[in-house]
């Protein structure tokens, strides 16, 4: 099943929408849309009656942005859209593995901002870094077999971390985990206009990989309208 985004660019980038039974890491700079990219599809799911479950570690909530986006109150979406906020890692893993649980037959995206960001903070504690990367590691593994075994999207939104040859290029948090896991890897980049964001698609190769967005309140354009700081 493809999840077209409306927006024409970003579909031809994604060869067509969001794919369901597929694993999307999408990464990039503070303010970079990566949510916006996630809430994309969100809009999406509604307008269609499917589900979504969204996992929030981040210290804003989307509730605000996606009523924006959508033009309507959270509790006119909260039937399709259902919220979850992990308080740590470990809890982020136990909620990971139970996603079956809330799983229901019109559910088909499940998006999780970000799913590094507790991660990080447990790195913090230098005696526990290899059995958090292990963690880590079986949380997209699960999140992997969860898209796969029940025919549903999952967007991984991730930090990034700056390489030493600069700071105009960055590196995913915990690349090497993610990209095995990966079907597809989007890097979102603030671009140097007002509201420009640059896209590209770094797997799987292919035509038109990479492109330029616009964020305004509804979501993503091709052209600088309505424009959102």
């Amino acid at each position: 099943m493809i999840l077209p985004s409306g927006v024409s660019l970003l579909d031809r980038i994604m060869n067509g929408g969001l794919n369901t039974g597929i694993f999307t890491h999408v990464y990039g700079e503070a303010a970079a849309g990566k949510t916006t990219f996630g809430l994309q599809f969100v809009r999406v799911m509604y307008r269609q009656g499917l589900g979504t479950i969204y996992i929030n570690s981040e210290t804003t909530s989307p509730v605000e942005r996606l009523e924006q986006m959508t033009g309507k109150p959270f509790s006119d979406l909260e039937t399709l859209v259902k919220i979850f906020v992990p308080k740590g890692f470990s809890e982020q893993g136990v909620l990971i593995d139970d996603l079956n649980l809330y799983i229901r037959k019109n559910t088909r995206l499940v998006v999780i901002d970000t799913l590094t960001k507790h991660y990080r903070l447990a790195l913090e504690d230098k005696k526990t870094n290899y059995a958090n990367h292990r963690e880590l590691n079986r949380q997209a593994g699960v999140l992997k077999g969860l898209a796969r075994h029940n025919d549903i999207a999952v967007i991984i939104l991730n930090q990034v971390t700056s390489r030493l040859k600069g700071l105009d290029d960055f590196e995913p948090v915990a690349g090497n985990i993610l990209d095995y896991w990966s079907d597809y890897v989007i890097k979102m980049k603030v671009g140097k206009s007002s509201g420009e964001r640059l896209l590209r698609r770094l797997v799987p190769e292919g035509d038109v990989s990479e492109g330029r967005l616009f964020l305004t309140e509804s979501g993503f354009s091709v052209e600088r309208t309505n424009e959102k700081e």
